[in-house]
């Protein structure tokens, strides 16, 4: 019953303060409904917990974007890397553009723990941009 009701007011977009709180903790942060439904999208691509953080940009027509790539392995060669983190890109960034469709581009960073391995901007009228780490041969 009581997880029904904390479901009911999140999705409302109430916050509850639970007692028992330390004064000390930073209050939580407001999640947008797209924000939420595109780091679950993207989750449900990369895997779950892949995702590092989502907010939106640009009066909520944007989004940018963090997350662990799901695809990276030392042993592949630098080739295989780029194709394996630009096809994590596209079915990713392709399942929100399919389902929210407010957005317009999302900047995106893609990490292997604090190493980032590629950046960029998706968007729904301009080619796919990435840029590789130099080891990438970026």
């Amino acid at each position: 019953m009581i997880s029904r009701i904390v479901c009911a007011a999140l999705a409302a977009g109430v916050f509850l303060i639970l007692p028992g709180r330390a004064a000390s903790q930073a209050p939580p942060v407001a999640v947008s409904q797209t924000e939420r439904i595109a780091r679950n999208l993207a989750d449900n691509i990369l895997g779950e917990g892949s995702v590092k953080s989502v907010r939106e940009i640009d009066q909520g027509r944007g989004l940018a974007m963090v997350w662990e790539s799901a695809t990276y392995r030392a042993h592949h060669s630098p080739t295989q890397t780029r194709e394996l983190l630009q096809a994590e890109v596209e079915l990713a960034l392709g399942a929100i553009f399919q389902i929210l469709r407010q957005i317009e581009r999302i900047q995106f960073q893609i990490l292997q723990g604090k190493r980032q391995l590629a950046s960029g901007e998706a968007s729904r009228t301009q080619p796919l941009r990435m840029q590789f780490a130099r080891e990438l041969g970026g």
